[in-house]
This record gives structure tokens, C-alpha cells and sequence, in this order.
């Protein structure tokens, strides 16, 4: 039997709702493929975007169509393809490819369908975007004008970073200048050219010189018991993390301790500094209300610490373990 061409359509016709009527779970998943242009229309360089809407329902997976720089022979795709899903109800899903094209010659372009391909469990088939086209249009040119003469320089105002350009290496090249006339001048009249920095003045003499102005505000004797126990902790706590370099002014008391007893101190016994931070947190956090002679020992005892802690070998300063 000779095929003809009608045979041939109309056999394939039949074969497709053959097809159709055996998978009858793929036919309603309503899949569906839209094409969205901004404009079928622009100028030669414009920017317009270009979409693909895919419809489909849950458990259908989908092979979106790949692209390149270049959509078709004129028109290109600027930067990578922006996809984006949206779950429209319990059942269904929208995707949105979104290509951002353009082109630089004029003329009207085709742009032809993009393959989208779907499959389950047991099928699995291709559906096509609508064709669509893109006429570019080029700039028209007023030719009915007289000619005219070439536009002057237009003036433009002078930006910071133009003066800063011109500025700065001048303003480097003085300084340069300053520093060598300096040099000479201090090295004829045998100075440094820059006045030696001033030594740190060692921690435990700022610590006493803190410990003396607290007696001599008399805080405790005025009531203002939290403010005198807030003022000698963190002064003891300055001065261990300066003298041993560890984080005092940072960790809870028994973190002091136990660091302070990893520094081999051999002869310095801890038991009166645990006393002040524990009663200090006490005054701080629980508002306890020390007796008037606790007041007095625990500032000899922050005093007594730092003197046998500290690393200095010659001490000018006054012992200022007196009774306040």
C-alpha cells in the first residue's frame, strides 16, 4: 500500500489521540508554556525583557530550554537567565524564565519556539513557546536641518577628586621638604628628629595612684557602697590584665583565679582576692550591705595584692594601707 501525503497526516493524527487516550494522566496535568515580551518593537541598543511562563503541577519535572549569549542570529541575551518558581496552589507551580535581550542592527527578527520538556514517573514529552518576533529600529536622522558649526568644548565644573589628583603630590613634595630641612637642623644641634615617645607608666603605679584617690573620696562613708566596690574591682581587674595579660576585665571571678593561679605564684595566697571579687559582686548584684570594717580590709587587701604582684623591683609609692 502507497503512503500519500494526506495518509501520512491523518496517520499521524490518529497516532496522537492514540497517544493522548493511553496516557490520560499527562493530558490533564494542564501543562502549559506562554511567551511574554514587553515589546515587539525598539530602538536599535534598547534592553526589553523576554519571558517564559511554564505551568505544571506537582511531580512533573521539567527541562528548561538552555540559551547561550545569543538567542537567535541578531539578537543577544545580556547576563545569565533569571528563573523564578511560584507555587500558585496545592497542586500547581508557575516558573518564569526571564531574559534580558537586546540587538544592534536593525531589521525584524524571528524568534522561534523553545522546548520545554516534561516527564514523570511513566511519560514523558516536549511542549513548544509560541514563535514571536522583534523589530529594531534604527535612529532617524533630521536631514531638513541647515548645517551648523562643530559645538564648542562644553565646560565642566572641577570635581574634588581633580583637585585631590593635582593637590596631593604637591602637598606630599612639602612634607618631604619639611621633614629634610628638619633632620639637617635637628642633626646640626644634635637632637632626634622626632621626640622619643614617652615610656608607659607601669601598672601597678596607676593601680595604687586609682586605689588612693577612692580612699580619699571616702565613697563608702557616704553611702555610695556600690560605686566604691565597682571602682577597687576594676582597677585590681585593669591591673592583672595589664600585669599578666589576661582578660580580667572580661571574665567572671573564679576565670580570674584559676588563670592568676597558672602564673606560679607561688607565695601569694589568693584566698583575700576571691573575698573582694565575691563580696563586690554581692554589693553589685545582690545589693548586700558590707560591714563598715569589711569596707576598710578589702581595699588593704586590693592595695596588699598589687604590691605583692607587682614586677617592679624599687616602689617609691606610699603604702596606703592605712585605716580609712
Amino acid at each position: 500500500m502507497i503512503m500519500t501525503l494526506g495518509n501520512i497526516k491523518r496517520f499521524s493524527f490518529l497516532l496522537s489521540v492514540i497517544l493522548i487516550v493511553l496516557n490520560p494522566g499527562v493530558c490533564g496535568q494542564k501543562l502549559s508554556i506562554e511567551t511574554v515580551i514587553d515589546t515587539n518593537r525598539i530602538l536599535l541598543g534598547d534592553q526589553i525583557e523576554l519571558n517564559y511562563v511554564i505551568n505544571k503541577k506537582d511531580g512533573i519535572a521539567i527541562d528548561l530550554p538552555k540559551f547561550s549569549d545569543t538567542l537567535t542570529d541578531g539578537i543577544e541575551i545580556l547576563g545569565e537567565p533569571a528563573i523564578d518558581s511560584e507555587r500558585i496552589d496545592r497542586e500547581n507551580w508557575k516558573i518564569r524564565m526571564e531574559l534580558l535581550i537586546t540587538s544592534f542592527d536593525t531589521g525584524i527578527y524571528y524568534i522561534p519556539p523553545q522546548p520545554v520538556v516534561f516527564r514523570d514517573e511513566s511519560y514523558s514529552d516536549t511542549l513548544y513557546s509560541r514563535p514571536t518576533y522583534l523589530e529594531v529600529l534604527g535612529v532617524k536622522i533630521d536631514t531638513t536641518n541647515t548645517v551648523r558649526d562643530i559645538k564648542g568644548p562644553e565646560a565642566v565644573p572641577v570635581t574634588f577628586l581633580e583637585i585631590v589628583t593635582y593637590v596631593l603630590p604637591v602637598l606630599l613634595v612639602a612634607i618631604l621638604v619639611y621633614l629634610v630641612v628638619l633632620y639637617f637642623i635637628r642633626r646640626k644641634k644634635k637632637k632626634p628628629l622626632f621626640k622619643p615617645a614617652r615610656p608607659e607608666e607601669p601598672a601597678d603605679i596607676t593601680a595604687l595612684r586609682e586605689l588612693d584617690k577612692i580612699k580619699a573620696q571616702k565613697l563608702w562613708q557616704q553611702n555610695k557602697v556600690k560605686e566604691y566596690y565597682t571602682r577597687i574591682t576594676y582597677i585590681v581587674r585593669w591591673y592583672i590584665e595589664k600585669r599578666f595579660e589576661i582578660p580580667a576585665l572580661e571574665q567572671i571571678s573564679t576565670e580570674i583565679l584559676e588563670d592568676l593561679k597558672r602564673q606560679k605564684l607561688d607565695d601569694i595566697d589568693f584566698t583575700n582576692l576571691d573575698q573582694l571579687l565575691n563580696l563586690a559582686d554581692m554589693v553589685k548584684f545582690a545589693k548586700g550591705i558590707p560591714d563598715p570594717d569589711e569596707n576598710i580590709t578589702h581595699l588593704d587587701n586590693a592595695y596588699s595584692f598589687i604590691k605583692k604582684t607587682r614586677s617592679r623591683t624599687n616602689d617609691i609609692h606610699n603604702d596606703g594601707s592605712n585605716k580609712a
